[in-house]
């Protein structure tokens, strides 16, 4: 959780304290050293207060429970995000991740153990991105990660497909039971011109990947 709200009001109730005892040497002779009796618990009462706005901002942009960006932040910053790709003409990828089999994991190792699932996986997607990708929990075992200024060339949607893939296996083998993704990928402005579309097209792709999975476990 951001420290904003309590480090921006804070500072000005010591900005406020600091002259007002400044103001009171020069003009009335007060000490300007002594002990600011009054202005110690306003600083403490105005350090609450800061906390309080931090939590409410934390939960309006946070998913509670993976702690990553949630669906209304999301659909808050991604027209703007689209205004700058489009200023800068570049680009950018947006991937689609599904818990494959997630019902049979919360059927069988009880939704404690479903949690626990999601909070690893979490873990896993932002250890393998930057500060300027966006990774959200879209909704129930579903996850979104906004990557602009992708370079399909260089990087493309595969590495980073097949780093959280591997990282998976080690964390299947950790939990004793075979927890697996499929990953379907959009890239605007190429495949789509807004975030239902792009979604749409990813959500494709991540279905024929779940399609391949299930023919090469039936082969």
């Amino acid at each position: 959780m951001k420290y904003a709200g309590r480090i921006a009001i804070t500072t000005v109730v010591v900005a406020m304290v600091v002259m007002a005892r400044i103001y009171g040497s020069v003009y009335y002779n007060y000490p300007l050293f002594q002990l600011p009796y009054l202005g110690l618990p306003a600083v403490v009462i105005c350090w609450w207060l800061g906390s309080q706005y931090d939590k409410v901002r934390f939960y309006a942009e946070k998913d509670v429970l993976t702690e990553l960006y949630n669906r209304r932040f999301v659909l808050q910053q991604f027209p703007r995000l689209l205004a700058r790709m489009d200023k800068r003409n570049e680009s950018l990828r947006v991937y689609l991740i599904d818990v494959d089999n997630f019902k049979r994991i919360n059927d069988t190792y009880g939704h404690d153990m479903g949690d626990q699932v999601l909070q690893a996986i979490a873990t896993i997607l932002s250890s393998h991105t930057t500060n300027k990708e966006i990774i959200a929990r879209w909704a129930g075992d579903e996850f979104l990660i906004i990557s602009p200024s992708s370079d399909e060339d260089t990087r493309g949607g595969e590495a980073l497909m097949v780093q959280i893939t591997d990282t998976l296996k080690i964390l299947s083998k950790a939990y004793h039971m075979d927890v697996s993704v499929s990953i379907g990928t959009s890239v605007y402005p190429n495949d789509a011109q807004d975030l239902d579309d792009l979604l749409n097209a990813a959500d494709r792709q991540m279905y024929d990947m779940k399609s391949r999975q299930r023919n090469a476990t039936f082969a």
